[in-house]
């Protein structure tokens, strides 16, 4: 599915909502508190799109990021896109809800797109929140259920990924434990993608 997903993005995606798309990833990496000397985590990076949306004033190249994905054709052609772009990324076949890193590492943590899909999206986030250094910001930002109604169910190169797909934004909210400290919920691109970020308690 990597290939025709970036293809959807560049092409059908641009064809049916201009530069909208391109508008709100940026402003996705945009919630991030980046450094080029940071550590962070992409959990279910996918193809890496993302990746082109950083903050001007951060090179991919020397950065220090570890991408995790579930499916190995998304990895694989992540790895063809960026290895040359990003020699720093480091990429990791895992599950989402069992992080194989130590506790703290992190210090920028982020997920974007696939949550909706967790069988236990709470244990997901208290994994993100385990590796994610004391502080740090962490973002989970995925589409909508009205955006998945009109557009993925009824698409026809997505909709048998997305038939039995019923998703509450209340589950992912209650999901995140009371500790965490500035939480925002927004939503974004005319209500299509929620943003969700919040800060590890120091």
């Amino acid at each position: 599915m990597g290939p025709w997903y970036d293809l959807g993005e560049q092409w059908i995606g641009r064809i049916k909502y201009g530069n909208s798309v391109i508008t709100t990833r940026r402003a996705l990496m945009r919630e991030l508190e980046w450094r080029q000397d940071a550590t962070a985590l992409y959990v279910s990076i996918g193809t890496g799109i993302d990746l082109n949306y950083l903050p001007a004033d951060i090179d991919v190249a020397p950065l220090d990021i570890t991408g995790l994905d579930l499916s190995l054709g998304m990895l694989r052609r992540c790895q063809r896109v960026w290895q040359k772009k990003a020699p720093g990324l480091d990429l990791v076949h895992a599950n989402a809800e069992t992080l194989p890193f130590r506790d703290n590492g992190f210090d920028i943590v982020f997920h974007v797109g696939g949550i909706n899909f967790f069988s236990d999206k709470a244990r997901a986030i208290r994994e993100m929140l385990r590796v994610a250094k004391p502080g740090s910001k962490i973002m989970i930002a995925d589409e909508t259920s009205d955006f998945i109604d009109q557009q993925y169910k009824k698409s026809g190169f997505t909709r048998r990924y997305f038939a039995d797909t019923h998703f509450d934004l209340g589950e992912i909210e209650n999901s995140i434990p009371a500790d965490v400290v500035e939480r925002c919920t927004q939503l974004l691109w005319d209500n299509r993608f929620y943003c969700i970020t919040f800060r590890k308690p120091c």
